[in-house]
């Protein structure tokens, strides 16, 4: 059973948890895995028969009373969680009454697995739910059966956009239960917020609330599990204090798209910092770095490694950089500032690529997410990194920062009483998690067996003929009129994408970080008859992609990845664009071995192998090599997500020691 909590005596002002989960030995883990394979068969709706018969029997009994006799139920049922323990049978309870206001207030009957996926969040799991199944139904009515025990629920989503989107589709359901929901986005000011904060159900990204928590931490400073703290709540209640905090503590978390949180964002430091002074001097050096930089060879006088966007000066280069200052200020003829200002700039020049790691949007840069394409708003690189990209670009300057405050995303994370997820690819990154979070998965079955028919992966020798062979299979289906979704990785190969459709006078949608303001009308279009659409990553994240008329008959939405992806998980998500529902679809894989991520990523020997392979026309073979090249950068990145873990363990350990229980720490 989930643990609630809510502000109070007992927990205090702001909640969260202040040891960490457990750290469980391999044996734990195992015995612990097996026994949650045991229980998913109450999960499954062959294993829960006689639980959602129950449930159907209590909404029933709840849809055959009067308005005013349903509120006083809700009443009665919201003052009981709230004053004794929550048992298993409130819960059951508040999720009926949650499922008969979706119908009376929506029109939106929930399905089976919907029901099953909001119990297994509401017992504490993370759910494996396929794309398409209805993952915001399934979030919305375990967030509310939650929110009705007083347990303030934050609904983490993708982006400001999905967090607005879905707080104010799902307002009418909230409302009939007597409950408020508010989304907070990155444009609010922090006054706006704060209001925000005190509904019961909140909307928002990881990104904000970890940052407003961070904020309060700095100001405030105060245990929040101390005794002066929890009789604050009677006493003096924060609104009346000297410092009035943004958020209620941190209770529960709902994260969609929790792989890509929990995972793929685990590696990116949280920072908090703050404008800089001397910017027109550090200007001025980033010039000069960035001019010593352009005078240096490659392969004479630095390596580059692409796959850690590092550059390594050489002992020439050494040497060559030594003559180059010599007639320069006198601060540069310090070898070791020299060196490392100079690789900043040959990082920034060859380890950065404009469209693939960043674009520029009306003079500002932007960084991108390099699993899904997506801008990320007001990130910037570390260490001067930064700016010598600005110059690089000729943008304008955003200003020297200074960090006062970080903190990672698994850090963060760990602090909430209770952590839950739902995405529709868990199962391969299911031990990270559960070492991590305590948090076990539970998959739950499709309401409809799934039509979609997978068709022999093709891998091509180079970036041309996949253009050619993918100009082939477009023209074909759009003779029909089937619609195509072509999956890119980068901006960079959407643009070439879109170059060689035109070329070839076949009409399209365009969908990368330049469009993202338009990102849910081109992909709810995906699916109508004749549309052919290129897109990056991010496409297809909460936003249904629904067949036109007569589609279904043309055998669906057909996908096309020509991208290689750092994960299987990512392979699975584009998969599971085409398809949804129960509804006919197609997938074709076609990598191309140029690829400059796979070329990174594979080694030498088997690069030319797959090479090989692919020109014999074994492509079954040559894609096995992929698959090595792919589970090797996973191996790499679940490397340094555990270093990053035990680095902060470590150090959380050392203060504990130390006598110190920083907030931040």
């Amino acid at each position: 059973m989930m643990m609630l909590c809510r502000p109070g005596l007992r927990y205090g002002a702001s909640p969260l948890r202040r040891d960490a989960p457990d750290r469980r030995s391999r044996l734990d883990r195992v015995i612990v895995r097996c026994l949650a394979l045991r229980s998913r068969r109450r999960y499954t709706q062959h294993g829960s028969s006689r639980w959602l018969h129950r449930l159907a029997e209590r909404r029933n009994a709840l849809a055959a009373l009067t308005p005013d006799q349903r509120k006083a139920q809700r009443i009665a049922l919201a003052q009981h969680m709230r004053h004794t323990s929550v048992s298993e049978a409130c819960l059951d309870e508040a999720l009926a009454m949650a499922c008969l206001a979706a119908q009376d207030t929506m029109g939106l009957t929930p399905r089976a697995n919907q029901c099953l996926a909001a119990r297994a969040m509401l017992h504490g799991n993370s759910v494996e739910m396929a794309t398409g199944e209805g993952k915001t139904l399934s979030v919305a009515l375990a967030a509310s059966a939650a929110a009705l025990s007083g347990t303030p629920v934050h609904v983490m989503t993708s982006n400001d956009y999905l967090a607005a989107r879905d707080a104010s589709a799902l307002e009418r359901l909230y409302h009939g239960l007597g409950l408020q929901v508010a989304s907070v986005v990155s444009t609010q000011e922090p006054a706006e917020r704060r209001r925000a904060y005190t509904a019961d159900i909140v909307y928002t990204t990881a990104k904000q609330v970890a940052f407003d928590w961070l904020n309060d931490a700095l100001q405030s400073g105060t245990e929040s599990d101390s005794l002066r703290s929890r009789l604050g709540v009677l006493v003096c209640p924060p609104s009346r204090g000297p410092f009035t905090p943004l958020l209620r503590g941190l209770c529960l978390a709902i994260v969609d798209e929790a792989d890509s949180l929990l995972v793929d964002e685990a590696r990116i430091p949280l920072v908090i910092a703050r404008a800089q002074k001397g910017g027109a001097t550090s200007d001025a050096e980033a010039v000069v770095a960035l001019g010593l930089a352009e005078q240096l060879l490659e392969g004479t006088d630095y390596i580059v490694q692409t796959s850690h966007r590092t550059v390594q000066l050489t002992d020439a280069g050494r040497a060559e950089l030594t003559r180059l200052s010599e007639n320069i200020a006198q601060l540069w003829r310090s070898s070791r500032y020299r060196e490392e200002s100079v690789g900043q700039a040959l990082t920034a020049l060859h380890g950065f690529v404009r469209d693939r790691d960043y674009i520029v949007r009306d003079g500002v840069l932007e960084l991108l997410d390099g699993h899904t394409g997506r801008v990320l708003p007001d990130r910037r690189l570390p260490h001067g990194l930064h700016r010598m990209l600005e110059l690089k670009e000729r943008c304008r300057p955003s200003g020297e920062q200074e960090t006062i405050a970080s903190m990672s995303f698994q850090q963060f994370f760990r602090r909430y009483v209770a952590l839950v997820g739902i995405s529709g690819t868990l199962q391969e990154v299911s031990g990270e998690l559960h070492h991590v979070y305590n948090c076990l998965i539970v998959p739950i079955p499709s309401h409809r067996p799934s039509r979609r028919r997978e068709l022999p992966v093709r891998v091509f020798v180079n970036r041309s003929a996949q253009l050619q062979a993918l100009v082939e299979a477009v023209e074909l289906r759009h003779a029909r009129q089937q619609p195509v979704l072509i999956c890119t990785r980068s901006v960079e190969q959407s643009l070439g994408v879109s170059a060689t459709l035109k070329a070839h006078g076949l009409s399209h949608q365009l969908l990368n970080a330049y469009q993202d303001a338009q990102e849910a009308q081109i992909v709810a279009a995906a699916g109508q008859a004749g549309q052919i659409t290129i897109a990056t990553n991010m496409a297809g994240r909460g936003t249904d992609i629904a067949l036109g008329g007569g589609v279904a008959e043309l055998g669906g939405l057909h996908v096309v990845s020509l991208a290689f992806n750092d994960a299987r998980r990512l392979d699975r998500q584009l998969a599971g664009r085409a398809a949804r529902q129960g509804d006919p679809g197609t997938f074709q894989a076609m990598p191309a071995l140029d690829d400059p991520f796979l070329v990174d990523a594979m080694p030498a020997l088997a690069g030319k192998l797959a090479y090989v392979l692919a020109r014999a026309g074994w492509h079954g073979s040559a894609m096995v090599m992929v698959r090595l090249a792919q589970r090797r950068l996973e191996w790499r990145h679940l490397q340094q997500r555990q270093a990053l873990y035990l680095s902060r363990e470590t150090l959380e350990r050392q203060l504990a020691y130390g006598g110190r229980r920083h907030p931040l720490s």
